[in-house]
């Protein structure tokens, strides 16, 4: 069955579906090995995180529960998830009833994990999964495990899944870098034309009159493009479009 479920998800990867239908293959297939609830996300930059904290740094997807999403402040949804931190340092793995985690954790992190275990979300694991060769582009996989009831249960369910949960996270992963990206931004055919324009060096008034559009317009879609980049200034755009594969000038 495990094998079945890669080569399905892998072949939906490469099927050009559209993103709705890659997202469903996707937490289908981890949904078949037990899992709750799947949050996705991805950083361009570290260093970035580290100044405007996770969320507004990156993007993120989740099929997580609505108390979750009501409980956890919208605008900050992963800044103080322990185990987003680690992941984004370096560690491979975390197994989110490790008491030991949360021994130099922060009071926001001590009380989004409490949190998280009054809703039931007490078991489960993030991943890191991968890194461009910038180190740069940092993404991890969050999931939830509902099922089990105490540590024992779950330590044997992890030891017997883990390693089939962790080749379709990698699928998952691939398939949204390479294809899908557009599942966590969005851009439209004329912001991706200026943002690829301006990674050539264009200047406005060249992209302007090559695309036949005003100055207002241009600027109308660059702060669209900004909005759903989060990015402060048109570089800071270029730039994370540039490491998340969304333009390729």
């Amino acid at each position: 069955m495990s094998l079945e479920k890669l080569i399905d998800l892998t072949d939906a990867a490469r099927a050009g579906m559209d993103d709705a239908a890659f997202w469903a293959s996707c937490t289908t297939a981890l949904s078949d090995v037990g899992v709750t609830g799947v949050g996705y996300g991805i950083i361009p930059y570290r260093s970035d995180a580290t100044v405007r904290g996770f969320t507004k740094a990156g993007f993120f997807r989740h099929t997580y529960s609505s108390d979750w999403s009501a409980a956890v402040e919208a605008n900050a949804l992963v800044d103080d998830d322990i185990s987003v931190e680690l992941i984004a340092n370096g560690m491979p793995e975390v197994l989110w009833n490790d008491d030991s985690l949360l021994e130099h954790a922060t009071e926001p992190q001590q009380l989004q994990s409490e949190l998280e275990g009054d809703l039931g979300m007490k078991y489960g694991a993030s991943l890191s999964l991968n890194r461009n060769n910038a180190g740069q582009a940092i993404s991890g996989i969050g999931l939830w495990v509902g099922d089990p009831t105490s540590d024992g249960e779950f330590s044997r369910y992890w030891e017997a899944h883990r390693s089939t949960l962790r080749r379709l996270s990698f699928a998952m992963d691939e398939g949204i870098r390479r294809d899908h990206m557009s599942l966590l931004v969005n851009l439209t055919p004329r912001e991706h034309d200026c943002l690829s324009y301006l990674a050539i060096g264009l200047r406005p008034a060249e992209i302007c009159w090559t695309l036949k559009i005003s100055e207002k317009t241009f600027e109308k879609h660059i702060k669209g493009a900004k909005g759903k980049l989060r990015a402060s200034t048109r570089d800071h755009a270029v730039a994370k479009s540039l490491v998340l594969g969304l333009i390729k000038p």
